[in-house]
């Protein structure tokens, strides 16, 4: 979580008004629907009247290696995706910007590609997806500009992640 922390905070100019929490089991009102979940931070960025305040929550995953009982863990699954997303949901879309980011420390598969996809719709940019290979150098895209040349290169807001992820891993 600290190695996406960093980044975040060092790219992102915005963040560095914002405040964070790492690590959150989130308990929804009785009257809700949502669901008992963990979340591995939330970061708020307030922004002056009429713009929207920006939520970003995000799960974060290791490298990842095989458990005993047969699966995988490091990986986001269909559970993790649901949860981000109904607590992403749950906040007013007329007060509130909100992100999803999910990173780790190898490439995605293709089902958490797709999985992630639907993070997004027709009108809204969301996902977030980050690797070892955005983590790692000081800018989020110095070493993947190389391979993918319209990206933004120098990021410096949540939705600017948003599109150069969808331009990376979303185009049909």
């Amino acid at each position: 979580m600290v190695l996406t922390l960093q980044p975040l905070r060092v790219n992102l100019s915005s963040f560095r008004n914002g405040v964070y929490s790492p690590s959150l089991n989130l308990i929804p009102k009785e009257s809700t629907d949502l669901p008992k979940c963990e979340v591995d931070f939330v970061w708020v960025i307030p922004e002056p009247y009429p713009e929207k305040t920006v939520v970003v929550i995000g799960e974060c995953k290791d490298q990842g290696r095989d458990n005993m009982t047969g699966g995988t863990q490091g990986t986001i699954d269909a559970t993790d995706i649901e949860h981000l997303r109904r607590v992403a949901d749950a906040l007013p879309r007329k007060r509130f910007s909100t992100y999803i980011v999910l990173a780790k420390l190898c490439p995605f598969t293709a089902d958490e590609i797709a999985l992630a996809k639907t993070l997004n719709d027709r009108y809204r940019r969301r996902a977030i997806l980050l690797t070892e290979r955005e983590l790692e150098p000081y800018h989020f895209y110095e070493r993947t500009k190389l391979e993918f040349k319209d990206i933004q290169d120098y990021a410096s807001r949540p939705e600017d992640l948003a599109n150069n992820t969808a331009m990376m891993y979303f185009k049909e």
